[in-house]
């Protein structure tokens, strides 16, 4: 695996990617990584720096490319973390269902619907492209929501698909800074992406015990990241031993969350405000021979998950991640080709399932009703008509009926205009 494609190379998150494939260098097979993008004024920019970084680490040749077709030929690895429709779309999808009193996130609920409708068809084209022009490569999927991207890219069959996500390991990052722990976790995990529980937890090879009084969110954290940390807490102690995805609070409190966004406004908002400042130190540091990378979008774990699977692919030595895959019988509740996030044992001989530990009693029917929902979307991204986009958007448990989801599908004509594909 000596090419790795990296599609949005012009994103704010792609310099600390680089950064830790650099870091890692001695232990990956890279010779070339290759950037592509249809921001071709950010993607100029991110080069810039990226090359600086790599030539000066002495590590990979960090190239441009400037078709698509030409980012996927020959490639080994392809790494997908687009955002069709950009912040403009994102913004619409924190914003319109507020106007239904539904939380307005990217990926949970209707803003996540919408999100996948832009990002499905997207991710199948490069999917198409890479059977004929790189049927040896496999696919890292990053783009959101990454499990029904991922479920799509596996039901259109063709290639190797992976699924990425660091929000397990920011969750329990989380929990060790809020009990003041050293960084040095382990867990198990089931669920579908954004949505598992994690089980038999040790900090520092110790079994988690939470503390009988309050745990405040870490200081860091923004209100509302806070509010789902609190409310995580709460899961957790209603159902001992388990520790609940950050994003499953969503579905279980969606009006304090409905008015935590109408209070301080939509995230993409904050986002968009942050952007100057990271390109201006991107092209500053590029003219630099020796590049000192400050800060950039994301967290660590970004670049670092996928430093660890394409490490981990190319290693006789298997590693145990946090992935997006079929089940393929690792879980009981879940059918059989349903893209679950759980544990995987990865190396360059394969990817073997390992045995998902049971959910709580208490998260079984939400995980059915959302298995559904990711499924019928799944269908419905792809080119699906206007009838399967109803019925998807419905079966989401913060949406449920069919009249609300309809009159939502006409708002979101009149909000994202040519953002958004049309129905079939």
């Amino acid at each position: 695996m000596k090419i790795l494609t990296i599609l949005g190379g012009g994103s704010a998150y792609t310099p600390g990617l680089l950064q830790a494939l650099i870091a890692h260098r001695a232990e990956l097979p890279l010779t070339t990584v290759r950037l592509y993008d249809i921001d071709r004024a950010h993607l100029a920019v991110v080069a810039r720096l990226t090359q600086a970084m790599a030539q000066h680490a002495g590590a990979f040749k960090v190239e441009v490319a400037d078709t698509l077709e030409a980012a996927i030929t020959g490639a080994d690895l392809v790494l997908n973390s687009t955002r069709p429709g950009g912040l403009a779309a994102r913004r619409i999808d924190e914003t319109l269902p507020l106007e239904f009193d539904i939380p307005g996130q990217e990926t949970v609920g209707p803003g996540g619907f919408f999100f996948a409708l832009r990002s499905v068809p997207e991710a199948l084209h490069v999917a198409t492209l890479m059977q004929a022009l790189a049927p040896q490569a496999t696919l890292l999927n990053y783009t959101n929501p990454s499990n029904i991207v991922t479920q799509a890219l596996v039901d259109h069959g063709g290639i190797q698909v992976i699924g990425l996500c660091d929000q397990s390991d920011e969750d329990l990052l989380a929990l060790c800074h809020a009990l003041q722990r050293p960084a040095r976790y382990d867990f198990r995990c089931n669920g579908l992406n954004h949505a598992t529980w994690y089980s038999d937890i040790t900090l520092d090879e110790q079994a988690l015990v939470l503390p009988a009084a309050d745990l405040p969110a870490p200081d860091d954290y923004d209100d509302e990241h806070k509010l789902r940390f609190d409310l995580s807490l709460k899961l957790a102690r209603k159902n001992p031993g388990f520790w609940p995805n950050s994003y499953l609070p969503y579905y279980l409190w969606p009006k304090l969350f409905v008015a935590q966004a109408r209070r301080v406004g939509p995230r993409s908002d904050v986002v968009a405000a942050s952007l100057d400042t990271f390109y201006a130190h991107f092209e500053a540091e590029g003219r630099n021979a020796a590049p000192r990378l400050r800060f950039y979008r994301g967290s660590a774990g970004f670049g670092d998950l996928a430093v660890r699977v394409i490490r981990a692919l190319n290693s006789a030595t298997p590693q145990d991640l946090v992935l997006n895959l079929p089940n393929h019988g690792a879980c009981q509740t879940f059918a059989h080709d349903t893209v679950i996030e759980t544990r995987a044992r990865v190396s360059c001989r394969g990817i073997e399932r390992l045995p998902a530990p049971s959910l709580p009693d208490s998260g079984f029917g939400l995980a059915k009703r959302l298995e559904r929902y990711q499924r019928l979307t799944a269908r419905a991204a792809d080119g699906g008509h206007e009838q399967a986009r109803m019925a998807a958007l419905a079966a989401n448990p913060l949406v449920t009926h069919a009249s609300l989801a309809a009159r939502m599908l006409a708002r979101a004509d009149d909000s994202y205009g040519n953002l958004l594909p049309q129905s079939t």
